[in-house]
């Protein structure tokens, strides 16, 4: 072993290369919305680079025996990224529909979720052969897609443009059967572990209420990051809420804490952000405004809020959250719709 492999600091070089194609997918909307050929040509050139730093990264961990719990969540993280945000600036483009688009979130958001509750107890999940299938044609169908963006502007491809156009819509939909497939068949060799504690404890802290200070203020900054990525789509955003809501329910029924409303339960807050943002313009100033509103409800919890709180169990625990971000959805309404 080398002394590099030894150094400590090793470790950072394959999740900050995981962390870079993150970035990079972040950066993508921007160019592709951008009616500029040199910007897209950007996108493409660092599309292209952030999908090659997939098979760096997992190449220098297992060469360099750098593998981490950290690593193997970091990873497939940055590469939801690096899809989601160009098959959504395509679409947002009209390449396609909007609504194959949704599914693919859905299963992303989801599955990230309950890989992260697994890997947080303890438990290694390595990438299945079907998600890296997933991801190859999920990055073939972007090649295409960059392709015709490239191309478009000149007319003497127009054949070739029409062509992909035609062609697009069927790799989407082949894409997003793939994308599900993969998703259930992960979600079906990982039922044991739905069972644990642990992770139905995960699952009612939505991962932040583990954090040892503030959890309600985190539960409710994570509820805005959500409300973000769901919103752009209502019934997106209306079946996060209710998977939310419902999936708080059965988690709750697997915990044997004494206390019926513990801390680190702050589902309810996600809910209550998501009632706080309903129909509203989603702006900075929005988003701000109404973390902070909702806060001070969940904080005051004005009449008859804080009555809600005596329904037995976790309907109570959801119910005074879900009058708060009425509260705060009320006073944004009226300044903002």
């Amino acid at each position: 072993m080398t002394s590099w492999e030894k150094s400590k600091y090793a470790v950072l070089i394959p999740n900050a290369i995981s962390v870079a194609r993150g970035l990079i997918g972040l950066s993508l909307p921007f160019l592709i919305l951008r009616p500029n050929a040199s910007a897209h040509l950007g996108a493409f050139i660092l599309f292209m680079l952030g999908a090659v730093t997939d098979y760096f990264d997992g190449w220098i961990a297992r060469r360099y025996k750098l593998e981490s719990a950290l690593g193997r969540w970091i990873d497939p993280f940055n590469d939801k990224i690096l899809i989601l945000a160009p098959l959504a600036s395509f679409a947002a483009l009209k390449f396609y529909s909007i609504w194959w688009v949704v599914p693919i979130f859905a299963r992303e958001i989801l599955v990230t979720f309950f890989r992260t509750g697994w890997l947080l107890e303890g438990k290694s999940l390595g990438a299945e052969m079907m998600g890296k299938m997933k991801f190859g044609f999920q990055t073939v169908t972007l090649w295409i897609a960059f392709a015709s963006l490239l191309l478009n502007p000149s007319p003497s491809f127009n054949a070739v443009t029409g062509l992909i156009r035609h062609l697009l819509p069927m790799l989407v939909g082949a894409t997003v059967v793939l994308t599900l497939a993969s998703g259930g068949m992960f979600l079906w060799n990982q039922r044991a572990h739905f069972g644990s504690e642990a992770f139905n404890k995960f699952v009612l802290a939505v991962g932040v209420g583990l954090l040892p200070k503030a959890p309600g203020t985190w539960g409710s900054a994570l509820g805005v990051l959500l409300v973000f990525l769901t919103r752009w789509n209502g019934w997106l955003y209306g079946v996060t809420f209710f998977l939310l809501v419902f999936g708080g329910a059965l988690a709750y029924r697997k915990i044997t804490d004494p206390d019926p409303d513990p801390d680190y339960v702050v589902i309810d807050e996600v809910c209550g952000i998501f009632v706080t943002f309903m129909a509203i313009p989603m702006t900075w100033t929005t988003a701000l405004l109404g973390f902070i509103l909702f806060r001070l409800c969940d904080i005051l919890k004005p009449f008859p809020v804080r009555s809600l709180e005596r329904i037995p169990r976790y309907w109570g625990i959801l119910a005074d959250d879900l009058g708060a971000g009425l509260y705060a959805w009320i006073i944004l309404f009226i300044f903002f719709k």
